[in-house]
């Protein structure tokens, strides 16, 4: 259950996730098994990113990958827009350091033609958003510049 709709208004709430410099240091050097190995940590029933993930939407497990595009990969494209199943809730925490261009979140009610986008925030942004459950849907767009890593994540 949604603890704050009012938060929601949108279908999304942007805030802070505090990172150890760890973790900074393990995307600096691309070393994406122990980031991994954090996260399943941080995602864990008792983990940082649970907890508090769990102030603002109540959940029993989370999904999570980490998520890499680029501009100078020739397969870069937009996404498609999805609501995430059966999924509760979803989130996008930025691992990005570097400024990007593209690589936005797009945010809508499901069938409607009309969207927000939301930029990717600086390393430690976190996007928590709503999904088809509460009849919203989103993609990704194309990173035009840059390169966007984030920690994508869904809630069940």
């Amino acid at each position: 259950m949604l603890k704050d709709p009012a938060l929601f208004q949108k279908g999304f709430h942007l805030s802070y996730f505090p990172m150890r410099d760890e973790i900074r240091e393990l995307v600096r050097q691309e070393n994406w098994v122990m980031l991994d190995e954090t996260f399943k940590l941080l995602t864990s029933e008792t983990g940082e990113l649970t907890q508090a993930l769990k102030r603002y939407h109540d959940f029993s497990s989370i999904e999570f990958i980490i998520s890499i595009r680029e501009a100078n990969n020739e397969w870069e494209e937009d996404g498609i827009w999805h609501d995430d199943g059966s999924r509760v809730f979803a989130f996008s925490l930025s691992l990005t350091m570097d400024e990007i261009k593209g690589g936005r979140l797009g945010l809508r009610l499901i069938g409607e033609e009309e969207f927000t986008q939301i930029p990717t925030p600086g390393f430690g942004g976190i996007i928590m958003f709503l999904t088809g459950i509460y009849g919203f849907e989103h993609k990704i767009h194309k990173v035009t510049a840059g390169r966007r890593i984030i920690i994508a994540g869904w809630c069940t």
